[in-house]
Order: structure tokens, then C-alpha cells, then sequence
């Protein structure tokens, strides 16, 4: 049998432990109220940590959010999948110059 008691515990322990952890996102978070449900994109809020994390900076598969925390982005989009985010220059010249 589930113990909802306990689960509803764990959930309540790290959610605090995500807010504690995100301070910057949370208060990026608590400041997009220009935005309807504070994201680009309402389905951003379906998260079980209360709010969503924010980034930074993206390099290759790398992103970086506002609290300094790195992670490998498994889940680029089609641009971000081809080239990866922030693609080095090339240093080859472009056509016709």
C-alpha cells in the first residue's frame, strides 16, 4: 500500500531542498508576472520542484542557469540538436566573401 503521508513528506522535503538550492530561479521566477503563469510557455509550469529552473549561458550541450549549476542539455531542440547552443564561428569565410 502507498503511504500518501510519506510520500507527501518527501515531496515537501525536496521541494525545499530545490528552492534552497535555486534561489536566483525562484526569484527570476517570482518576478515574470508579464508573462501569463510566469513562463514562456504555460506547460513550463507542469513541474513537480514548484517552479522552473532559469539559464544563464549555453555552449554545445551545455547550459548553465542563473544559480552557477552546469547541466548537459539531453533534450535540444532541432536548431540546438544540429549545432549545438552558441556554435563556435566558423573560421572558414562565408560564400561570395
Amino acid at each position: 500500500m502507498i503511504d500518501r503521508a510519506r510520500l507527501t513528506a518527501l515531496l515537501a522535503r525536496e521541494r525545499a531542498a530545490y528552492a534552497d538550492r535555486n534561489p536566483r530561479s525562484a526569484a527570476a521566477y517570482a518576478r515574470a508576472e508579464y508573462l501569463f503563469g510566469r513562463v514562456p510557455m504555460t506547460w513550463m509550469n507542469k513541474t513537480a520542484a514548484g517552479f522552473p529552473i532559469y539559464l544563464d549561458t549555453a555552449r554545445g550541450a551545455r547550459v548553465t542557469d542563473v544559480d552557477g549549476h552546469e547541466y548537459v542539455d539531453f533534450c535540444l531542440g532541432d536548431t540546438g540538436a544540429m549545432a549545438g547552443h552558441s556554435p563556435h564561428r566558423s573560421s572558414r569565410p562565408s560564400p561570395g566573401g
